[in-house]
């Protein structure tokens, strides 16, 4: 069950300052969806030595369900009985610092073009920094692609390397994309 959420956030966090506050503005993080998502490993690397290696994508599929924190703009992500809390951004994904060069990991302006935003500013995030079972401390950052769809990254730096993973979030509600059935669903994939 840790793989995929481990798997969740997954570019590399050489900088990150997170102007996270309660203060942010809730009109668009709203129009978030809550409940239960299938979660994926998209991609992923490990850093040593200046040198990248790509992960293995991991196809396997885990469910995690995220819910409002009572009278704040944070998010709680449930997975497999953990419950944490995921601080919103001020600033949006802008407070993320992550370079994705030579990966298969979203650039920025990939990100934008999902969430169909101009600046990182608007794509609406959470991030915090937690202790993670086997992995140890980790940072995690969730952001809002569309109202049914989320993106995230799970980066750990174990001894003398840093790990980075990737992840969707797609809500569950009904069948996903077949064939047959292409056009009858509105929610768009961003992957199939």
């Amino acid at each position: 069950m840790f793989r995929p959420l481990s798997a969740l956030l997954a570019l590399v966090l050489l900088a990150m300052t997170t102007g996270l506050s309660p203060a942010w503005s809730e009109a668009p993080w709203l129009a978030a969806s809550m409940g239960n998502f299938k979660i994926v490993n998209t991609g992923g690397f490990v850093e040593k030595n200046g040198i990248r290696n790509p992960l293995a994508i991991d196809t396997a599929m885990g469910t995690v369900k995220l819910s409002r924190a009572p009278g704040t703009s944070d998010i709680l992500l449930e997975i497999g009985g953990s419950r944490t809390e995921l601080f919103s951004m001020e600033k949006g994904l802008a407070n993320f610092v992550w370079d994705p060069t030579d990966t298969n990991l979203l650039h920025d302006k990939d990100i934008l073009d999902l969430a169909s935003k101009s600046s990182l500013e608007d794509v609406i995030a959470w991030a915090a920094r937690i202790d993670w079972p086997g992995i140890g401390k980790v940072t995690l950052v969730l952001f809002n692609y569309d109202a049914g769809s989320y993106g995230g990254f799970l980066v750990s730096n174990p001894p003398e390397k840093t790990v980075v993973r990737q992840m969707e979030f797609h809500q569950l509600h009904g069948p996903r994309h077949r064939a047959d059935n292409l056009f009858n669903n509105t929610r768009p994939e961003h992957r199939r």
